[in-house]
């Protein structure tokens, strides 16, 4: 099975367009899916390079609420007028980040789901999505990142804490196994994978962002070592041989993990066998 990186923070040539933001596309069980739609509509000049024709699409999955998974469904809702839209019912709410000096807006205007309400379809718990293609909430086996005390919901004119119900991960049933999609693994990757072995059974593959936070700007924080050998360690006692990450993982994190265990760097335009 191949899946089309159509976004990702860095691109194979300069033929692509990058942008911050992840877009995937892939077919299985007949169907022709979609996973989030990167900031703007920068996937859909790179899906035509890939000569993947997105008014085709049949169905699109949102991983969660912010503007780098979801800034292009506006775009994708454009062009294609009939594809379903999954998403967790969460997403509707009005989301922040924590900057330093101001709290700045990280998913869309709430109007915007009312607009377009009847081409969006919420769930919670677990859809079955295709034949041999879930998506479903995430479990919290371990403790949450570091950075996700920096993510805020505003209610009622207050800001709290976000409490991640909008995130959701998608499975593909392989002759391998199960692979895995995450968006930017804003509950840690490692409760995203715990969550899938019980769900869905053994692993073999997963593409999609860590969201280690190597930078350190803009107040993010930054996750210990020993997250980034965790990591590791579950990769190698588990066997997932397949492991693509990219977009929000960190620099610095991604080469770490590429030198402790089989993790590969994604970029736009790359096709992965899987």
């Amino acid at each position: 099975m191949k899946i089309y990186i159509l976004v990702e923070d860095d691109k194979k040539n300069n033929g692509f367009i990058s942008e911050h933001g992840l877009s995937l596309y892939f077919e299985h069980g007949g169907k022709r899916i979609l996973f989030d739609t990167g900031t703007s509509d920068a996937f859909v000049y790179n899906a035509t390079l890939l000569g993947i024709d997105l008014n085709k699409v049949d169905i699109c999955v949102i991983s969660h609420a912010h503007y780098d998974h979801i800034g292009g469904l506006k775009s994708f809702l454009g062009i294609n007028n009939h594809a379903k839209v999954y998403l967790k019912s969460a997403v509707r709410g009005d989301y922040y980040a924590k900057r330093i000096g101001k709290n700045e807006r990280s998913g869309l205007d709430p109007a915007f789901f009312d607009k377009y309400s009847g081409r969006l379809h919420y769930f919670d718990g677990r859809m079955d999505i295709a034949d041999g293609v879930s998506a479903a909430s995430i479990k919290k086996f371990r403790r949450l990142p570091l950075y996700t005390s920096l993510m805020l919901e505003k209610k009622d004119g207050e800001f709290i804490a976000d409490n991640l119900e909008h995130e959701l991960y998608v499975t593909i049933n392989t002759k391998n196994g199960v692979v895995v999609l995450t968006g930017c693994a804003h509950h840690g990757v490692l409760n995203i994978l715990m969550s899938a072995n019980e769900e869905f059974g053994t692993i073999a593959g997963v593409v999609g962002g860590f969201h280690l936070s190597g930078s350190g700007k803009h107040g993010f924080k930054k996750e210990p070592e020993s997250e980034i050998y965790a990591i590791a360690k579950y990769l190698d006692n588990n066997k997932i041989k397949k492991v693509y990450t990219g977009h929000c993982t960190g620099q610095k994190p991604l080469e770490k993990l590429s030198t402790l265990s089989r993790v590969k760097k994604m970029k736009t335009g790359d096709i992965i066998d899987i």
